[in-house]
C-alpha cells in the first residue's frame, strides 16, 4: 500500500499546486460594460521602440537575460507608420469575428503608439483576445499579464484579469499568471469575484513557503459560499496533514465534508474522498476506507484510475476478501492500464496466492515484477540517468508538478506549430515576434520540466526498489514453503463460503475481454490449498 509520505505528496500536489478549474469567460461577457474607444483615438505614430510587445521585443534580449558582453546590439528597427484609422478598423475586424485580420494591424498600431495613449491598453487587450481566439493562448496570456502588471487603464484591468482567470483551467505559465499576476495584485480595487480568486492564489503562495498565518489572512476574506473558500479549506487541510503524525478524527471528517461539497469540481471532491480513504486505511479502519473509495465518482464508462483500483485491492486484502482483491488485480491487467507504473500490483498478487497456499503462482507473480521492470532496475543499479528510462519517465509524467510541466511543454509545442499557419496573415513583424516569444517560453518550460522530472523519477525509482526488495523476500519465503513437509494428520482448510448472487445479479465466465462497465465487478473463484494441523 502507498506509504504515508507519498499519500501526503499526492494530496499536496492536487491541493497546493494545481490551479483550480474555473468557468471560462466569454469574450463579450462580464459585469463591466465595454466602453467605446474615444473619438480620434488612433493617433499619428510616435517615434517609439517596439513598446507593445511583452517579453522579448524586436532587437532586444529576453526579459532577465543580459546581452552578451562585448557584442554590440543591433539598433531596433524604426516603427512602421500606420494610418490613423488602423485601430478602429482592427476593432471592427475583431467584432466581425475575424481575429486573424485584427491581430496584425493591432500589433502594428501598438508599435507605433506611445504607452500613454488612452487606447493603448485596449489595443493590448484585443490583440490578446484575437490571439486566444486563434488558439495561441500563451501569446494572448502574455499580453494580458502585461496589462495586469502595468495597470495603466482601470477599465481594461478587470477584463484582462477575468480573461487570465479563464486560462487557468488549461496548461499555462504558472509563474507568470499565478505568481506574478494573481499572487502580487493589490487587492483593494478588484471586483468581488476576481478579488476572491486573487486572495485564494495569494493564500496558496503563502502556504507553499510555509506561512499558514498569512495564508489564513487571505482565506478569511473569501465568501463562505464561494468555490474558492472550499478549495482554500482543502489546501489548509493538506498542509496540516503534512505536519501531524496521527491525524485526528476531526480532520478526517473535514475531508469527508469537502468530498460532498458541490461548490468544488468533481476532481476536487474525488481528491477529498481519496484523502478520507487513505487516512482511514492508516488508522486500520479498512471498512471505512472501502466506503470512502466508493464515494469517488467517475464519468460513465470511464475506465477509472489505476491507483484507485490498486488501493482498493489493498484494502480488500486487509479485510480478508482475497477473491475480490484478486478480481481487482485482474481489472488492472486490462489494456487501459497495462502501461501504468504499478510494481505493487505484482507484490499484492504474490501475497494473495501465498495466503491461499498457491505457492507456484505466488512465485511466478513475484518473478513477474523483476522481469517486467528489469530494464529500469538495471538503470537504477548502474546509476544511469533515470530521466532517460522510458518507464520511469512515463510514471513521473503521470501526476503532480511534473505532469503539469509536461502538459505546458506540449501546449507550447502545439501552439508553436499552429503559429506557422498565420505566417502570411500576421505580417513579418508580428510573426517574428511571436516566434521568438514561443522559442523563449519553450526553452524555459523545458528547463522547469527537466528540473521537476529529475526529482520525480527518483521517487518512482524508490517505489520500484522497495517493491523489488519485498518480492525477493517473498520468493525466499515461498521457496521454503514449497519444500516444507506436511505433518501426519494435517487436513485441508475448509473452503470459505462464497456469497450467493442476488436475483438482480448475473455472473459470466471471464473470457479475456475487458468492458469498461464491467471493470469494477470482477471476482475470482479460487480455493485455498492451505493445510491445518490437527492437535
Amino acid at each position: 500500500m502507498t506509504s504515508r509520505p507519498l499519500i501526503v505528496a499526492a494530496l499536496a500536489s492536487a491541493a497546493l499546486l494545481v490551479s483550480p478549474t474555473v468557468a471560462r469567460a466569454a469574450p463579450d461577457a462580464g459585469t463591466l460594460p465595454m466602453p467605446p474607444p474615444p473619438a480620434g483615438a488612433a493617433k499619428a505614430p510616435a517615434a517609439t521602440t517596439d513598446a507593445g510587445t511583452p517579453g522579448a521585443t524586436d532587437g532586444s534580449t529576453a526579459a532577465g537575460a543580459p546581452a552578451r558582453a562585448g557584442v554590440a546590439e543591433a539598433p531596433p528597427p524604426p516603427p512602421q507608420k500606420v494610418p490613423p484609422e488602423t485601430f478602429d478598423n482592427a476593432l471592427k475586424a475583431y467584432f466581425d469575428g475575424k481575429p486573424r485580420d485584427a491581430a496584425g494591424p493591432l500589433y502594428a498600431w501598438l508599435q507605433a503608439t506611445p504607452r500613454t495613449d488612452d487606447n493603448y491598453a485596449w489595443g493590448q487587450y484585443f490583440l490578446a483576445r484575437s490571439l486566444i481566439d486563434l488558439g495561441l493562448t500563451h501569446a494572448g496570456a502574455t499580453y494580458l499579464a502585461r496589462i495586469a502588471r502595468e495597470r495603466s487603464n482601470p477599465n481594461v484591468l478587470p477584463r484582462a484579469l477575468d480573461a487570465l482567470k479563464g486560462l487557468t483551467d488549461r496548461p499555462h505559465d504558472e509563474v507568470m499568471i499565478d505568481e506574478q499576476v494573481f499572487g502580487a495584485l493589490d487587492l483593494g480595487f478588484l471586483p468581488d469575484e476576481t478579488g476572491a480568486y486573487a486572495h485564494y492564489q495569494q493564500g496558496l503562495v503563502d502556504l507553499r513557503v510555509g506561512n499558514e498565518r498569512w495564508a489564513n489572512t487571505h482565506f478569511s476574506k473569501l465568501p463562505e459560499t464561494s468555490a474558492e473558500a472550499s478549495r482554500a479549506k482543502f489546501a489548509l487541510l493538506v498542509t496540516r496533514l503534512k505536519q501531524v503524525k496521527d491525524p485526528p478524527e476531526e480532520m478526517v471528517k473535514d475531508f469527508l465534508d469537502l468530498s460532498q461539497d458541490e461548490k468544488l469540481t468533481r476532481e476536487a471532491r474525488n481528491e477529498a474522498a481519496l484523502a478520507v480513504a487513505r487516512l482511514r486505511y492508516e488508522k486500520k479502519d479498512f471498512t471505512g476506507a472501502l466506503d470512502a473509495y466508493g464515494k469517488v465518482k467517475l464519468p460513465d464508462l470511464d475506465p477509472g484510475r489505476a491507483s484507485l483500483y490498486l488501493e482498493e485491492a489493498w484494502t480488500r486484502y486487509k479485510l480478508g476478501d482475497l477473491r475480490a482483491a484478486l478480481g481487482i488485480l485482474t481489472t488492472l491487467d486490462a489494456p487501459s492500464f497495462r502501461d501504468e507504473f504499478m510494481p505493487d500490483k505484482y507484490l499484492l498478487r504474490a501475497l494473495i496466492f501465498r495466503d491461499l497456499c498457491h505457492y507456484l503462482p505466488a512465485k511466478r507473480a513475484a518473478k513477474e515484477l523483476t522481469r517486467r521492470y528489469a530494464d529500469s532496475l538495471e538503470s537504477v543499479r548502474n546509476r544511469e540517468d533515470l530521466s532517460q528510462d522510458a518507464r520511469l519517465r512515463r510514471a513521473a509524467n503521470a501526476h503532480g508538478n511534473t505532469q503539469r510541466a509536461a502538459k505546458f511543454v506540449s501546449l507550447l509545442d502545439l501552439e508553436g506549430e499552429r503559429l506557422g499557419r498565420f505566417a502570411g496573415s500576421f505580417g513579418d513583424r508580428l510573426f517574428g515576434h511571436l516566434t521568438r516569444l514561443y522559442d523563449l517560453s519553450h526553452a524555459e518550460a523545458v528547463r522547469v520540466y527537466d528540473s521537476r522530472l529529475q526529482e520525480a523519477v527518483r521517487q518512482e525509482a524508490d517505489t520500484l526498489l522497495r517493491a523489488a526488495e519485498q518480492v525477493r523476500l517473498m520468493e525466499y519465503e515461498v521457496g521454503l514453503k514449497l519444500y516444507e513437509r506436511v505433518k501426519k494428520g494435517a487436513q485441508v482448510v475448509a473452503a470459505a463460503e462464497e456469497e450467493l448472487l442476488s436475483p438482480a445479479q448475473v455472473a459470466f465466465k471471464f473470457d479475456n475481454e475487458y468492458w469498461n462497465d464491467e471493470l469494477k465487478s470482477y471476482r475470482v473463484r479460487i480455493e485455498s490449498r492451505c493445510i491445518e494441523e490437527t492437535p
